[in-house]
């Protein structure tokens, strides 16, 4: 008896979770012949039914896509579904090392044979591959990238006489000046798991090889040179240049109000200033990319991949291919881009100038791309190293500096690269 009552009680819990978390099934898929497509976006569902109705008119396959709010417990369902024969054929996931860990537990597919055969001719990036590469085998296809840029609000500049640096110390100075007239002139997030972007930002414009080889681990955080280029962020925190951390709304208001001038996001930030704030592109906003320290060497874009990966063991493997080579088209990147304002691939607009100049930047030769830190480092020095950045950017100093590079050196010494 106890052991039903256990059974009813884990049946029951597991159901408010999945509820309690946003899971949803925003797509319900008419076809006989559904792929269920789990993920941690849960307000992706109307854009993925959209698809999925387009998609089923083609192939008679449709999506059954459910959508986690909380990303713990969706890491956590999503993790604990793998290996069985019911498992979601489609779920997104996370790139680089976090990637790394599920591919080698031999739980998802490999799609190298659908990057050469469909994904590539579909005009994505061979480049973006690299992120989802695990010993010479690509394990997902991209669901979005991010690229970071500096948007920076053009009323704020106009009124100061200013324009997008060409030179980092032109950065400095734009940031001089409109401290000077009161005006913030970073925006800043306080989510603490965030704080990474300022390592990632100063690392790329002072050494992209530098930012390389760290978090490949072949340079120690307590380099002189590590040192050096993050001792600018350290300048910049002292000398007033960045607000007080905020909650994500109230740094998107800030910057349409022109109480704050510049903030480094993802193309996901022109949405609150558009849907909040009536802001338009080129007329209100503008972005540009920080210029390198030395001038001479390119400047870098550091970008989020979120790939799409495919269950080994699911009885929907098959179909789930064939689902994922419609989602990996134009026709369905078009349809993403115009809802999120983000794009990555050639050619799909996004119906944003700023956001569509972006993603024509990225796809030059003009920038080095790189995968930003997140995913880029072992998932234990990550977490180390925010909680320490974040300590130091409220404490800015040599000492604290030293120390939380110190700290993070301690975990990455235990890491197996």
């Amino acid at each position: 008896m106890r052991k039903k009552l256990f059974w009813i009680f884990l049946v029951t819990s597991t159901s408010l979770l999945l509820v309690a978390c946003g899971g949803n099934n925003g797509s319900g898929g008419n076809s006989a012949n559904a792929v269920d497509y789990y993920s941690d976006l849960a307000d992706d569902g109307p854009i993925v039914e959209e698809i999925s109705e387009n998609m089923e008119e083609k192939i008679d396959l449709s999506i059954n896509f459910t959508g986690y709010s909380d990303g713990q417990a969706y890491q956590t369902a999503a993790s604990q579904s793998l290996g069985k024969e019911d498992s979601p054929g489609i779920f997104k996931w996370w790139s680089g090392y976090r990637l790394n860990t599920l591919a080698s537990t031999g739980e998802i597919a490999d799609l190298t044979d659908e990057w050469e055969d469909y994904y590539i001719d579909a005009g994505i990036n061979p480049e973006l591959a690299e992120a989802f590469t695990v010993d010479g085998k690509i394990y997902g296809a991209p669901l979005s990238v991010l690229y970071n840029v500096v948007f920076y609000n053009k009323n704020v500049f106009d009124e100061y006489n200013l324009s997008p640096p060409e030179t980092f110390d032109d950065f400095l100075d734009i940031a001089e000046t409109l401290k000077n007239e009161g005006v913030i002139p970073l925006a800043v997030k306080n989510d603490g798991w965030a704080s990474f972007v300022w390592l990632q930002f100063f690392l790329g414009a002072y050494d992209p090889d530098l930012y390389t080889d760290l978090v490949e681990g072949n340079v120690s955080y307590e380099d002189d040179q590590v040192v050096e280029a993050l001792t600018v962020w350290q300048s910049m925190i002292e000398a007033g240049y960045f607000g007080e951390p905020v909650k994500s709304e109230n740094q998107t208001r800030q910057f349409a109000m022109g109480d704050a001038a510049m903030a480094y996001e993802p193309p996901i930030f022109i949405k609150g200033l558009e849907d909040d704030y009536d802001m338009e592109a080129n007329e209100d906003y503008g972005m540009f990319v920080i210029p390198s320290m030395d001038g001479d060497t390119e400047p870098v874009i550091f970008y989020e991949a979120s790939p799409l990966v495919i269950s080994e063991a699911s009885s929907q493997k098959d179909d789930a291919k064939k689902v994922l080579r419609e989602l990996e088209t134009k026709d369905s990147f078009e349809i993403y881009a115009k809802e999120s304002k983000a794009a990555f691939v050639e050619g799909v607009e996004t119906g944003n100038e700023i956001s569509d100049e972006i993603n024509e930047i990225a796809n030059s030769d003009d920038y080095i791309l790189k995968l930003r830190y997140y995913e880029a480092t072992p998932s234990n020095i990550v977490d180390t190293a925010t909680e320490n950045l974040w300590e130091f950017f409220y404490n800015p100093s040599e000492n604290s500096l030293k120390k939380a590079l110190a700290n993070i050196q301690k975990v990455a010494d235990e890491e197996d690269f």
